[in-house]
């Protein structure tokens, strides 16, 4: 152990947005106990591995991205017809594991009736989302693939700043994708492209235009 719970308390009141820390020799009883103490701060990301906690204040520019995804998706599961679930960045463990993470937002379509009404997911029981979202500004969500895969997160879409990433997961290690495995007509650079538009003229103005490209692309498949 290196540090209590308040050690931990008092650094992260001390981080600035868009900060990054990085703890060695934290044992698990500590990081949950850390979980329940800040509760739903939303501005937080907490990653575990094997020992290791990651703590991450997120920044404005990292909130304004990811808050972009939700209207896309929306989009997508209306057109397509698929109900879901979107749990946020609900923290998703395991402790036989040692593997804990938080993605900036997550989805459920085929098992979202599973995990209805839940206030809390457990992956013992529970299953994992079938897509996570990572706005990877500050390039770290490469460390976090194994704890993703360790997890079973079908399909994970990084946003690295100046472009976007598809992973699908195969056997225990992610592969990167061309399309989407949900939305096979989806590439990265589709999604890129258009939140780039939300940026510069907003979600309304995005969603809208997005919309009439997915009815295009399936118009085409008729």
């Amino acid at each position: 152990m290196i540090a209590t719970a308040t050690d931990y308390k008092a650094l992260i009141e001390m981080m600035p947005p868009g900060m990054v820390s990085t703890l060695s020799d934290v044992e698990w009883e500590e990081y949950e106990e850390l979980l329940e103490d800040i509760g739903e701060a939303t501005h937080l990301r907490l990653t575990y591995d094997n020992g290791r906690l990651q703590i991450m204040s997120v920044s404005p520019e990292h909130e304004g991205i990811s808050t972009l995804f939700a209207p896309l998706i929306f989009v997508l599961a209306e057109e397509l017809e698929l109900n879901y679930l979107s749990r946020g960045s609900t923290t998703f463990k395991q402790r036989s594991k040692k593997k804990g993470t938080e993605p900036d937002d997550c989805y459920y379509f085929e098992n979202f009736k599973r995990i209805s009404g839940k206030k809390r997911i457990d992956l013992s029981v529970d299953p994992p989302p079938d897509l996570a979202i990572e706005v990877d500004i500050t390039n770290l969500s490469l460390k976090k693939f194994s704890i993703y895969a360790a997890i079973g997160v079908p399909e994970l879409w990084v946003h690295e700043g100046d472009k976007i990433r598809f992973y699908v997961l195969n056997f225990d290690e992610y592969v990167e994708s061309a399309t989407s495995q949900l939305f096979p007509f989806l590439t990265p650079q589709t999604v890129f492209s258009f939140l780039q538009k939300g940026e510069e003229a907003g979600a309304m103005v995005m969603a809208r235009e997005f919309r009439n490209w997915v009815k295009a692309q399936q118009g085409k498949q008729q």
